[in-house]
C-alpha cells in the first residue's frame, strides 16, 4: 500500500520563497505545494516544475506538514491569523527580524524554525544560520536543516546570536564584494581591465574559501603560508594592515550587528 507523502507548503513566491521552492521540487519524497497572494508569480515558478503545486488559497495549505513563511515581515501581521489557523505539524520562517517568541505567539504555535539565509539561496549556494523553539524535536530538527541545506550550507545557531550571523554572513557577503571590487580596481590600477580582474579576484576568492575548508587550517596558518620571508605578500599585508583593514571588517561586522539588533526590536 503506498503512503501519501507529507505535505510541505511554502507561502510567498519572491525571491527566497522562489529560491526554496526551486529547491525542494527535487525532493521527491514531499508532497510541494505553493500559495502567493499574486497567483501568476506562483504559477510562473510552477510551469517548469509539474511536481508543484498552486494553492489558490490559503486556507488549502492545512493538513501541511511543513509551512515555509517566505513573506516580507511587514507583511506577516496581516496575515497571522490566517497561518495560525494552517496547524502544520511545525512551522518555518525565512522572514528577516521576526523572533521565535513573535512568531510563536502570533501563529499560537509551539514548534517553530527560525531561518536567516543570504542572498546566495537563489544559485543554491546561501550559508543559513537555523534556530528552534524548544518544543522542535530532533527528527523535525533534521527536516528543517535538510530544508536550510537544499539552498546551500546551513549552521545551527542560539537565537541571540543571529545578529552576530548577519555582521559576518547575511551582511557580510557584501563586504565580500566590496573587497573583490577593491582588489579588482587594484588591478586596474596595475595594467588588467576591469572585467578581467574581478574574474581573476572571484576566482581567487573562491580558491582561498576552497583551500580553507580542504584543509581545516584556519585563516593565520593558510595566511602565513603564502607569505614568504622578505616576499611581495607581506608587503601587502602589511599595507593592509597599516591601512587599518582588521579594525575596519571587525567594525563593520558590530555595525551591521547592533543595527539587526536594533531592527528586531521594532519588528
Amino acid at each position: 500500500m503506498e503512503t501519501s507523502k507529507p505535505k510541505v507548503t511554502v507561502i510567498g513566491t519572491g525571491n527566497m520563497g522562489g529560491a526554496f521552492t526551486e529547491a525542494l521540487s527535487k525532493v521527491e519524497a514531499i508532497d510541494l505545494c505553493i500559495y502567493d497572494s499574486y497567483k501568476p508569480c506562483a504559477e510562473k515558478i510552477a510551469q517548469s516544475h509539474k511536481s508543484i503545486t498552486v494553492l489558490s488559497s490559503m486556507e488549502e495549505a492545512k493538513g501541511s506538514h511543513i509551512v515555509i513563511i517566505a513573506v516580507k515581515p511587514q507583511v506577516l501581521p496581516s496575515i497571522y491569523s490566517q497561518l495560525a489557523d494552517l496547524k502544520p505539524d511545525f512551522f518555518i520562517s525565512i522572514a528577516a527580524g521576526v523572533t521565535l517568541e513573535k512568531l510563536r505567539a502570533n501563529l499560537k504555535a509551539d514548534k517553530v524554525v527560525r531561518f536567516m539565509p543570504n542572498i546566495a539561496a537563489k544559485i543554491g549556494y546561501a550559508v543559513t544560520a537555523v534556530a528552534y523553539s524548544p518544543a522542535v524535536d530532533e527528527a523535525e530538527r533534521k527536516e528543517a536543516m535538510e530544508v536550510a541545506k537544499s539552498v546551500g550550507s546551513a549552521f545551527e545557531l542560539e537565537e541571540n546570536l543571529f545578529s552576530a550571523f548577519i555582521g559576518i554572513s547575511g551582511s557580510g557577503i557584501a563586504y565580500m564584494f566590496e573587497l573583490m571590487h577593491q582588489m579588482a580596481m587594484g588591478g586596474v590600477r596595475e595594467g588588467i581591465p576591469y572585467p578581467k580582474s574581478l574574474s581573476i579576484v572571484a576566482d581567487t576568492m573562491l580558491s582561498a574559501a576552497n583551500l580553507q575548508k580542504e584543509t581545516g587550517k584556519n585563516a593565520v596558518e593558510l595566511e602565513t603560508m603564502v607569505c614568504s620571508a622578505k616576499g611581495t605578500t607581506i608587503e601587502g599585508v602589511k599595507a593592509l594592515t597599516d591601512g587599518g583593514f582588521g579594525a575596519a571588517v571587525i567594525n563593520a561586522v558590530s555595525a551591521a550587528a547592533n543595527k539587526s539588533s536594533e531592527l528586531e526590536k521594532k519588528a
